[in-house]
């Protein structure tokens, strides 16, 4: 309302409630975010590059954007509509396109062959979502896409000391 210059109320002309608001706010951002997404991998030939390249956009993307970042990690968290459209929304979308990388990594043979990529692309969002989270309930004093280097770091070479 503020963006538009018009009341409060004037929003709910336009939207019957707040959850509704804020998923059209998701739903706009996701498509927007997947558009960025693709035309960057476009470019980028390897699987492993692009995942890390969308790592990296994931953690730019709401680390440039605070007041968004705690629509998404905490707003959007209280919504039942949300949570019910949660599948059916531009994030299965995402979580179809990071899979798809991951299947390619596996036809190049630069990700294990037996890896479930639709497993694996849950993990790295989950990984993702909680550093977000993790970053917008702090007081932001640091960088979030200052952490993908960890981040990938820890999905692209796990946990083990060695990798006998």
């Amino acid at each position: 309302a503020k963006a538009a210059n018009v009341a409060d109320g004037t929003v709910y002309l336009y939207f019957e409630s707040k959850a509704e608001l804020l998923s059209t706010i998701f739903e706009d951002h996701m498509e927007r975010f997947l558009e960025l997404g693709r035309e960057e991998v476009a470019r980028i030939d390897g699987a492993l590059g692009k995942l890390r390249r969308i790592v990296e956009l994931h953690l730019e993307d709401l680390g440039n954007n605070p007041d968004l970042a705690t629509v998404f990690q905490i707003e959007l968290r209280h919504s039942s509509r949300f949570m019910e459209m949660y599948s059916r929304s531009h994030l299965r979308e995402y979580f179809q396109f990071i899979a798809g990388i991951l299947e390619q990594g596996k036809k190049e043979g630069s990700i294990r062959s037996d890896l479930d990529a639709w497993l694996a692309t849950k993990c790295i969002f989950g990984i993702l979502d909680e550093a977000a989270t993790n970053w917008v309930l702090s007081k932001k004093n640091y960088r979030l896409h200052g952490t993908a280097h960890q981040i990938l770091d820890i999905v692209m070479r796990g946990l083990t000391a060695s990798r006998d």
